[in-house]
């Protein structure tokens, strides 16, 4: 009960709010706090928010400048620096998660000015793309529907409008935080419930449990908008200048770092697979330096005390089971190969796609667009968007790397001083 935490507040629901720490979101009270808003880090105790952290920017980088290990960490990349004669050195990560970190404990301001740290595509919400989200738009406005999905992805918005809107206009659009809520809501329901699934190989093998789990229940099915890693990590490969990746070791924990290694040894570019604390990354990054100095480069399993070569096998076996693999448009990359997991022909009564006859939409030319999410997906810095703090700010996105907490722009803004 004494357990005081930091987290930040996400939701506002009158005296409630949910606060996320680190990803994991609890509903505590704020009736000690009248004035909190959104994006403030409170201390939460027993269930209620007692204070708002004054600068929680502050607290987070006194948290590593005061660690012993943080600090022999970065000797250690200071001195290896100087051996390698300060290169200029990109990093890309594939994770909001790392992102999050770097930014909010001043990771790039701690680390020598010739190493950049770089966000890439790894928020599922931001890399899908608006024209499969056109078709939860479509079908929540159908008689009979209830379109579920995470809170997320509710806020992203459209052409067409968002499903947050629909939600406000009455129709029965639903926030869930996993989909065994949704499974539970059809079971108790006539009407029928559409789950709208996003995420990367953390994510899939929870809906594929569920899809196995719904058994003959026949008011139950989902949109597919799962992705695969791998495709997105080669297309940086393939088509950028970066020098090592950082690759998620929640998705490791997954899929093993097998799929990583064959990367590796078909570009020849680093891949460090990283845990989520600021030691973790520095240790990463130290690692990535190291394997950078050597001819023969391999995959480095920075958070090997999670992460194993082969991974979850229960898991693998889950997503192959259930899902096959499509081409798919990624939001700013584009059409990345059997990157898009899809149910298979077994499981075909449980896609919504063909149940309902649902078609895409057709993509809008890139060109009309001000919102420079497809950009920061690939590297650019949210504050370099002339729409950043301005006309895009969480209350009121223009894109969904403002929406999402795992968005770039959404990270950027809530750890600067707007």
């Amino acid at each position: 009960m004494c357990v005081a935490a930091f987290g930040k507040i996400v939701e506002l629901k009158g005296n409630n709010a949910t606060v996320s720490f680190r990803g994991a979101l609890k509903e505590v009270s704020v009736t000690l706090l009248p004035k909190v808003r959104i994006g403030d880090t409170v201390v939460v105790h027993a269930g209620f928010a007692t204070e708002i952290v004054k600068d929680p920017l502050k607290v987070y980088r006194d948290v590593v400048a005061t660690d012993a290990y943080a600090r022999q960490l970065l000797d250690a990349i200071e001195k290896e620096n100087k051996r390698l004669h300060e290169p200029d050195l990109k990093i890309m990560n594939f994770c909001g998660t790392h992102e999050n970190t770097i930014v909010q404990y001043s990771l790039r301001d701690l680390l020598p000015s010739n190493i950049q740290l770089i966000s890439g595509p790894g928020c599922p919400v931001c890399v899908t793309p608006e024209e499969e989200i056109a078709l939860g738009l479509k079908l929540a406005k159908k008689e009979n529907i209830i379109l579920t999905t995470f809170g997320d992805l509710l806020r992203v918005p459209t052409r067409w409008g968002s499903l947050e809107q629909l939600r406000l206009e009455g129709i029965d659009v639903r926030m869930v935080y996993d989909i065994s809520q949704a499974l539970e809501i059809a079971r108790n329901s006539k009407s029928e419930v559409v789950h709208f699934a996003v995420g990367f190989e953390t994510t899939a093998p929870g809906t594929a449990a569920a899809i196995h789990e719904a058994g003959d229940i026949n008011n139950f099915s989902i949109i597919s908008s799962h992705r695969i890693t791998p495709p997105a990590i080669e297309y940086v490969m393939m088509n950028t200048k970066m020098d090592v990746l950082l690759c998620p070791g929640h998705v490791a924990m997954v899929i093993g770092t097998r799929p990583f290694a064959a990367l590796v040894k078909e570009f020849g570019v680093p891949c460090v697979v990283s845990g989520f604390e600021p030691t973790d990354i520095l240790q990463a990054v130290y690692q990535a330096m190291r394997q950078f100095s050597v001819s023969n480069r391999s995959v480095i399993n920075q958070y090997d005390n999670v992460v194993s070569e082969n991974g979850n096998v229960v898991a693998k076996n889950l997503i192959n089971e259930t899902f096959t693999l499509k081409d798919a448009d990624w939001r700013g990359v584009g059409v990345l190969p059997k990157s898009r997991l899809v149910l298979n022909r077994e499981y075909k009564r449980f896609d919504a796609e063909a149940k309902f006859g649902l078609k895409m939409p057709e993509k809008e030319n890139a060109g009309m667009r001000t919102c420079k999410c497809g950009e920061v997906l690939k590297g650019m810095k949210p504050q370099l968007c002339p729409n950043f703090g301005k006309t895009c700010t969480p209350e009121n996105p223009a894109g969904p790397c403002m929406v999402t907490a795992e968005g770039a722009c959404s990270i950027a803004y809530m750890n600067s001083n707007f």
